[in-house]
């Protein structure tokens, strides 16, 4: 089929498909990348203020394994929301205007769904905490886990907007909504943390209010914009779901959302196999090396994200409009340009990496210790983990969920798990065990993916 039999209805859709693949990922992805640095932005200024409770580091710790837990209903809705991304784009690319609206409206389903989930584990946030925190994080850990997943309506709804958006060859709305609730949420907790306008410093409790409270109110807004472009209102003698779209999102997003899931799993692990490898005492410093390294580390991952979020509806809309080779040069470029950008957080890391830590942590000199060391190790294969993350998004642009499952389930479960429990008993490497199992993770997350797109002909 010829881009003439398939010319997309969609003007963003129709401006990007004019474009060479690389100029048209750099141009859907920027935005995305603009808005990576307002969330990590957010996530970065969140530890220091945390970190500023003045409870030796408790607090965020619990919150640094609250955000891990909650953050695997975020990560499930954007795999599932990968699967919405193929749809509503290979149909963009189509000019199939029905098929991608009936898409959109099975992503805000599976959101709903999600969301119920989400608040499931906030009802079990007690046991939650006895199993993954350390004793000195659970009390103000637990409060914010269980506030934080009751409300996860928010978090799970912004996902499947700005995925629908992307989906559209729209990046600059998800910019819009993701600065703003990131700067209006920052300065509320600051102003409960640091007692500004006559507030009690009262910790991290009135912080998960905020959050939630700012996130659900920025979904609504962020549907209300989906639903002007893209009417969510089934037709006369339509169903609001349909049942094929939605078992075929399923199908797809289930693994996609595995996929996701996976990277949380991976870290949950390692902080399970150093309390059980270490003991409570030897592994309370790389417990909260951990937590702090995966604060630092999300710029890079939602840097990644973004020019893979950039990446994936290319490659479905240069399918949709039945040019493949096309898809395949635009999976390139996207991985290109996101391990580029990864070397700009290398230098940042290995060069202030040390200055950050010291000032989320100011009176842990063991914990900042272990969290430098750490970061040396992992920082310099930042590149290849974010071509790998990239490389796995055009897959899932292409409809292929399978293949990326595979490989970080074997890389970041597998591999990473069992190197951390072979080197990381004191009897070998001890705590640099943990941090080469990291390295070599790294390394493996960018030499796979890449081979295997260089073989894969869609």
């Amino acid at each position: 089929m010829t881009a003439e039999a398939h010319e997309p209805v969609e003007p963003h859709a129709r401006a990007l498909l004019s474009l060479s693949p690389a100029r048209a990922v750099v141009r859907l992805g920027l935005p995305l990348a603009l808005a990576s640095f307002f969330q990590a932005g957010f996530n970065l200024t969140e530890v220091w203020v945390f970190g500023r409770v003045g409870d030796g580091g408790a607090s965020l710790a619990g919150a640094a394994v609250s955000d891990m837990l909650t953050a695997l209903f975020a990560l499930l809705a954007s795999g599932l929301g990968n699967a919405a991304v193929t749809q509503i784009s290979q149909a963009t690319g189509a000019g199939d205007e029905d098929r991608a609206r009936a898409a959109a409206r099975a992503a805000a389903w599976v959101g709903l769904l999600l969301s119920l989930g989400s608040a499931v584990v906030g009802l079990l946030a007690g046991p939650l905490g006895e199993a993954f925190m350390h004793p000195s994080a659970r009390e103000p850990g637990t409060a914010f886990l269980r506030i934080m997943a009751l409300g996860g309506f928010g978090t799970v709804f912004m996902v499947v907007v700005i995925g629908i958006l992307r989906a559209r060859g729209d990046s600059v709305r998800p910019l819009v909504l993701v600065a703003c609730v990131s700067v209006a949420t920052l300065v509320l907790e600051m102003a409960f943390i640091f007692g500004w306008a006559g507030l009690d410093p009262s910790g991290i409790v009135p912080c998960a209010w905020v959050t939630v409270i700012l996130r659900g109110l920025t979904s609504a807004w962020g549907l209300w914009m989906v639903n002007r472009t893209l009417p969510l209102r089934p037709g006369a003698g339509e169903r609001f779901v349909d049942r094929v779209v939605l078992r075929e999102q399923l199908r797809m997003g289930l693994l996609s959302a595995l996929q996701q899931a996976v990277r949380v799993l991976g870290m949950l692990a390692l902080v399970a196999l150093s309390f059980a490898r270490l003991g409570e005492d030897e592994a309370k410093d790389l417990f909260t090396a951990l937590t702090v390294w995966s604060k630092i580390d999300i710029p890079m991952i939602m840097l990644a994200f973004a020019w893979g979020g950039g990446t994936a509806p290319i490659v479905g809309m240069e399918l949709g409009a039945g040019r493949p080779e096309m898809a395949r040069r635009a999976a390139w470029a996207g991985a290109k340009v996101a391990a580029l950008a990864a070397l700009v957080n290398t230098a940042l890391v290995l060069l202030f990496g040390e200055a950050l830590v010291t000032a989320f942590l100011p009176t842990e000199p063991g914990a900042v210790a272990e969290s430098v060391a750490l970061l040396h190790h992992v920082a310099p294969v930042y590149p290849l983990m974010a071509l790998g993350i990239a490389v796995a998004y055009a897959f899932n642009g292409a409809g292929d969920m399978t293949r990326p499952l595979i490989w970080d389930l074997a890389l970041l479960i597998g591999v990473q798990s069992l190197v951390a429990f072979v080197l990381g008993g004191p009897e070998m490497l001890g705590v640099d065990g943990f941090f080469v199992a990291l390295t070599v993770s790294g390394v493996l997350q960018g030499i796979v993916p890449a081979w295997l797109l260089s073989r894969r002909r869609w």
